[in-house]
């Protein structure tokens, strides 16, 4: 069985899948399966992965389940000790593999629990690879720690950790979609596990202009839930608490001033206030946003 389970969720990208798995194919470490989700796509997503090569296993969904579940889809037939995350229209470079088990090897010799190690990233848009890293926009600290993964998650999704942490954990959580995998990552480090990063970029991450986007309501409620769902378990230091707390101030706010009405607006409006205080850089886009909501949807509700 192969070390290493590279598992890709696949949802109508019949454009990209191909480079993300010839850039598996081309890795430096060979001891890899790829396991396919193929998420009810109506192209020919399944049918371009299916002929690629025989170390890539294609399993489906027979409806669109979102990315968390298509994972956990992969993540039954992955048979690796351990498993690397690729999005199908994002590619690894040549030395992803070898450079992040090795990392993950050294750290366990030397007796650290590694919950899982990522990467910095190339970002590749519709006019080339930018100059600007994944690193250069999430930063991330020295350390990664619970905390610091709280108040902003610096991880890149393309990232490796051990299979049998899903047998303790629990897998991606469907309910959470679009911020499944930092989810996945708090309950990792919750435990005591580490969160290691390679600072070189060993991926590429595109962000191209056709790409499905998530609005900023979807990504507030999705994040919202992740923070909501680490305080219910109970399992945080009270600093930590508190961040997540805060965060999940934050992130409703965000969704409030995006999608309440303006009456709702004014009722929060000890919300907002709040966490404009707890965000001072933000003080000015609270404003407009307020103002905004609540009197453009003002003028709409006296003009009809």
């Amino acid at each position: 069985m192969p070390r290493v389970s590279v598992i890709t969720p696949a949802h109508n990208c019949a454009a990209f899948i191909g480079e993300a798995m010839r850039s598996v194919a081309g890795q430096t470490y060979d001891d890899w399966e790829m396991v396919v989700a193929d998420d009810a796509s109506t192209d020919d997503s399944a049918a371009i992965a299916e002929a690629f090569d025989p170390r890539v296993t294609v399993v489906r969904s027979e409806r669109n389940v979102g990315p968390a579940a298509a994972r956990n889809l992969a993540l039954e037939r992955a048979g690796g000790e351990l498993v690397a995350l690729l999005d199908a229209d994002d590619y690894l470079l040549p030395e992803f593999l070898e450079r992040q088990v090795g990392a993950y090897d050294r750290a366990t010799a030397e007796g650290v629990r590694v919950g899982f190690v990522s990467c910095n990233a190339r970002i590749l848009t519709d006019n080339g690879l930018s100059e600007v890293t994944y690193h250069d926009i999430h930063r991330p600290p020295g350390e990664l720690t619970l905390e610091r993964l709280l108040r902003r998650n610096p991880v890149f999704v393309s990232s490796v950790f051990p299979r049998s942490l899903i047998d303790e954990v629990g897998p991606f959580d469907p309910e959470i979609r679009g911020a499944e995998d930092f989810d996945l990552w708090v309950r990792i480090m919750e435990r005591g596990y580490r969160g290691l990063i390679t600072p070189e970029p060993l991926a590429v991450y595109r962000r191209w202009s056709g790409a499905a986007t998530t609005s900023q309501a979807t990504a507030a409620r999705s994040d919202l839930l992740a923070y909501e769902k680490a305080l219910e378990r109970g399992r945080l230091e009270p600093r930590a608490t508190r961040i997540a707390r805060r965060r999940a101030r934050y992130n409703r706010a965000v969704q409030m001033l995006s999608t309440a009405s303006p009456a709702r607006i004014l009722f929060g409006l000890p919300l907002l206030a709040r966490v404009a205080i707890e965000n001072p850089g933000y003080w000015p886009t609270w404003a407009r946003g307020v103002a905004t909501r609540v009197f453009r949807g003002r003028r709409r509700e006296y003009a009809s």
